[in-house]
């Protein structure tokens, strides 16, 4: 049995920073796939690129094979709890052991071409592992996650992929990816593949979808353009949504946000490509799937604390975020955990989120070298609205208590978001 703390000591040694503007790092990735026996070419690869809602659509899709009796492994990232979140097989994360055994194994191969751990950033190390350890798992499928971008991404090194899906593509990352929409999709369509069916988010902006449809065919990809599905809700509360599919099929989906209704229907679309390829997915395995559909730190509802923990972190995201809480129609406007990295748009995600909010508690999310501190956040939210109420969490912790103070008196929702580094610097700290 391998102690934990050696898994520990392991990520801790691994270079945090970003290789995804290097275009050298895809090749070379693909290089150590090459050492390893190309594990990615021995199972089914769905492979998913956008700027907001990969981690619902890939969730979802996850949990809709799994009920149709799939062996199914999913990478994503980042981990909101823990990073082994990345790596799963049949919803169960990789353990400690199965990821110090990989990363030893890929060691050694590294060492035997003169290179050492600092050869792969952190991000590349989850990849290769990920997708190394998938083909020790007997997969029928696995749902890749692209990072950030596409086109340099490290999960650009896979061969081949059955399906490349694209989620609502919007600004975002612009110092690495482009500071146009057009130059963004650009980026994100270098996950396509030839013969790969392809699925566009319904509600793409026609820019994007006419880059996505010209690589397609310059590439050899195959748009989908069968039907795609009719979904209405008529019941929206922050545990989930009830909808109808095509006026017949009536279906919980147990995401929350008003938003996860076009991204069901890029799955839809998907699931009928899926269909097509000679996979068996009946209605009751899709109501099933939706039903159990979990994704940490997004849209993430605490009924007993009535609490939401949103990783919302650009403009698109906190609009998203907004959104529902207009459909909630809350009785009450919430009170609001806030931590913003500096590099993201943060006065346009103020503009949208303030008008919706009573309070902000400004905290600095557990990220040092790109966070905005609290002091800075409530400086500019003063600036911005006087109208809400602002306090400055020193740590967490603090936060937390200021939280519960007001639960005290109010029964107003609270909201924690603005980062997945915000949620991590919460986690584990009980209301």
């Amino acid at each position: 049995m391998i102690n934990n703390d050696e898994y520990l000591k392991i990520t801790k040694q691994m270079d945090k920073g970003w290789r995804v503007i290097d275009e050298n790092r895809v090749p070379f990735l693909r290089k150590v796939l090459s050492w390893l026996d190309n594990p990615d070419q021995q199972y089914k690869i769905i492979h998913i690129a956008g700027t907001n809602g990969k981690g619902s659509t890939g969730e979802m899709l996850n949990q809709i094979l799994q009920a149709s009796g799939y062996r199914v492994g999913k990478f994503s990232s980042p981990g909101l709890y823990t990073h082994r979140e990345q790596i799963m097989v049949d919803s169960t994360y990789i353990s400690s052991n199965e990821f110090v055994t990989e990363f030893n194994k890929i060691l050694v191969i590294l060492k035997q071409h003169a290179l050492d751990i600092q050869a792969l950033s952190f991000f590349e190390w989850w990849v290769i592992i990920a997708l190394d350890f998938f083909a020790t798992q007997e997969l029928d499928i696995a749902i890749i996650e692209v990072g950030v971008g596409g086109e340099l991404d490290a999960t650009n090194a896979i061969t081949t992929s059955i399906v490349n899906i694209f989620t609502k593509i919007a600004l975002d990352h612009q110092n690495i990816l482009g500071d146009s929409l057009g130059a963004i999709a650009e980026a994100k369509c270098g996950i396509l593949r030839p013969g790969a069916h392809v699925i566009s988010y319904s509600g793409q902006q026609a820019e994007v979808q006419a880059i996505i449809e010209k690589r397609a065919q310059i590439i050899g990809a195959k748009i989908y353009h069968g039907p795609r599905p009719k979904i209405t809700s008529y019941k929206v509360t922050p545990a989930g949504t009830n909808v109808k599919i095509d006026d017949d099929a009536e279906v919980f989906l147990s995401l929350g946000g008003q938003f996860q209704l076009l991204n069901l229907n890029t799955v839809l679309q998907t699931i009928n490509v899926l269909r097509e390829l000679e996979y068996v997915i009946s209605t009751a395995a899709i109501k099933q799937g939706l039903g159990q559909a979990r994704l940490p730190g997004r849209m993430e509802y605490d009924a007993k604390n009535n609490i939401i923990r949103d990783a919302a972190h650009n403009p698109d995201g906190i609009e998203a975020l907004v959104a529902s809480l207009k459909s909630w129609r809350l009785p009450f406007k919430p009170t609001v955990i806030l931590g913003i990295l500096r590099d993201k748009n943060y006065i346009t995600m103020l503009e949208t989120l303030l008008p919706h909010v009573a309070r902000v508690i400004a905290i600095t999310p557990a990220n040092p070298t790109r966070s905005l501190t609290a002091d800075e956040l409530a400086a500019q939210i003063l600036e911005m609205d006087d109208n809400v109420e602002v306090s400055v969490a020193d740590d967490p912790t603090a936060a937390i208590t200021v939280a519960r103070q007001i639960r005290e008196s109010s029964d107003a929702m609270i909201v924690i978001t603005g980062s997945f580094y915000t949620l991590r610097a919460v986690k584990g700290i009980k209301f």
